[in-house]
């Protein structure tokens, strides 16, 4: 009997998720907790935090996450490079069927580590780092040659759409084709090797903030080995900022919840909330 118990707890467990956190230009400390609010209901939830910036080489020797033992990897980081052993398990678990979902900032991290520009195709850097890319007016992708354009940047904290770029990706069924989302960061000409990137989302940068007058991506995944890599840009939070609706967006958060649901499972069973922004109307959730 026992043992017909344990089979059922392993079919009805809730995925796993590793979060991993610990240095950020944002505030991690903040969006942490917030990350793992949003998840925690349909997911078994493990922070993984590491050393502090400038820390002693033997905390990061200790520091050694088992990758493998965990669906989903989040990844709320932007700091100090890992150790090398760490990239190299990292690597492994995504070729070998891991999936990975990389935050807003995280991005923004690991400035020449190949794998990983690879696996997020798009990435903070500087015009000549790689190929930007965006969606012209008929939704096509368009590949920016390095060197050209703008690098990596964003305009001013406002209310933006988003917008459906695959309808039919079990993420995206049943999301409105466009959506109100607040007062977040809106990232744009960002850059990289931008090969095999399956874009599901963007949103319209708006010269009139500071913005590119691109259909710039906002979520995207890209397959990495047997493994996956998804990105989603919205949620941001800087230290001194008090406002907080772009975390508390109920359309950011279902989107994140369906996000670790396809990656964890290849489906997505989560509905759309009643609550869900409209075109017009952001929806922002107390905490």
């Amino acid at each position: 009997m026992s043992l017909l118990f344990a089979a059922i707890a392993v079919l009805t467990a809730n995925p796993s998720v590793l979060l991993i956190t610990g240095q950020n230009n944002h505030d991690w400390e903040r969006t942490t907790p917030m990350l793992e609010s949003i998840l925690q209901s349909q997911f078994e939830v493990t922070l993984s935090q590491t050393p502090p910036r400038g820390a002693a080489s033997a905390a990061w020797d200790a520091w050694r996450p088992d990758f493998g033992a965990y669906d989903v990897v989040l990844l709320n980081y932007n700091g100090e490079a890992w150790p090398l052993a760490v990239q190299a398990d990292f690597e492994a678990y995504v070729a070998g069927g891991g999936a990975v979902l990389v935050q807003h900032a995280s991005n923004n991290s690991f400035r020449g580590w190949e794998a990983y520009e690879s696996m997020v195709g798009l990435l903070w850097r500087s015009p000549d780092a790689g190929y930007g890319a965006h969606l012209d007016s008929t939704g096509a992708l368009v590949r920016v040659p390095p060197g050209e354009g703008r690098g990596a940047g964003h305009g001013r904290l406002h209310d933006w759409q988003i917008m459906t770029r695959d309808a039919e990706h079990p993420i995206m069924v049943g999301l409105p084709a466009v959506w109100m989302h607040p007062h977040d960061e809106l990232y744009h000409s960002q850059r990289g090797p931008a090969e095999d990137m399956h874009v599901l989302a963007s949103a319209w940068s708006d010269p009139k903030y500071g913005g590119t007058g691109a259909h710039e991506l906002m979520v995207w995944w890209i397959p990495y080995g047997s493994g996956k890599v998804l990105t989603l840009l919205p949620g941001h939070l800087w230290r001194d900022q008090d406002d907080d609706r772009a975390m508390r967006c109920a359309g950011f958060q279902t989107l994140l919840q369906r996000s670790v649901e396809w990656l964890a499972t290849n489906a997505v069973t989560i509905p759309v909330p009643d609550d869900f922004p409209t075109a017009d109307q952001a929806s922002v959730r107390a905490w």
